[in-house]
């Protein structure tokens, strides 16, 4: 090989490597998911609206009406459904205990659990659903209103962490945030709602939980955190 051709399949070898690597350090696009594997129903109240999710009503539905709902929704994985029948938990009046199951499952879209149903004496008591997709509060309110109070709550005793909650008594509705962990990620967010009674600027909803009204009541009186009627969200810190 003379020197002209290596020195030509020097610069074709380096093009194409520039190439590849620049390729390869392109953000990839992430896959949007299937229709119907997002349960959208608490934000748009298709087909039905708080406090009913998806036929479903706390303190009125049973056990064979939650069996058969979830048996419908193709946002779940059908295989990992699991019914756990407990000896005592709370019952829909929460300082009452009963006979109940617990059930959860996880949804296709993230392979992760996304769902608790709790039915207590034949009673649905509580629907917990844990968000696979990112939502911010002013886009929850955009369809459901403001909520009635806002709260924090903090958890556990070994570790700093807290969460906040916002509450709609009539739809029997609470949604919550993410953990928030260690003491600066706790008081930059739920002292804010300490110290000024209001939500934190583009707060991300993570979970959504169907309650019944005394443990909606029973949650505003909680003794490790605090609520306050909804002013609105507190100025963004500087």
């Amino acid at each position: 090989m003379n020197i002209t051709c290596r020195l030509l399949y020097q610069i074709s070898v380096v093009a194409v490597t520039g190439a590849l690597l620049s390729s390869c350090s392109k953000p990839q696009p992430v896959p949007s998911p299937p229709p119907g594997q997002l349960d959208k129903s608490p934000f748009t109240g298709v087909p039905c609206a708080a406090p009913c999710w998806y036929g479903l009503m706390i303190g009125r539905s049973n056990e064979s009406d939650v069996a058969t709902t979830l048996a419908s929704l193709t946002f779940l994985d059908q295989k990992t459904i699991y019914t756990h029948r407990m000896q005592s938990m709370p019952s829909i009046d929460p300082s009452i205990w009963g006979q109940g199951i617990e059930i959860t499952a996880s949804c296709k879209y993230g392979q992760r659990p996304c769902l608790t149903i709790r039915v207590v004496e034949n009673v649905l008591t509580e629907i917990v659903i844990v968000l696979n997709y990112d939502i911010e509060l002013n886009a929850a309110m955009g369809y459901l209103g403001k909520p009635e109070y806002v709260g924090y709550r903090n958890l556990g005793a070994e570790r700093v962490s807290c969460e906040i909650d916002l509450i709609w008594s009539e739809r029997q509705l609470v949604l919550a945030s993410g953990v928030f962990e260690g003491p600066d990620k706790v008081e930059t967010n739920c002292g804010t709602v300490r110290d000024t009674g209001k939500s934190i600027p583009d707060l991300r909803i993570s979970e959504v939980r169907y309650l019944s009204a005394s443990a909606i009541e029973r949650l505003r009186q909680t003794g490790t955190g605090a609520f306050f009627e909804f002013s609105g969200t507190a100025p963004t810190k500087q």
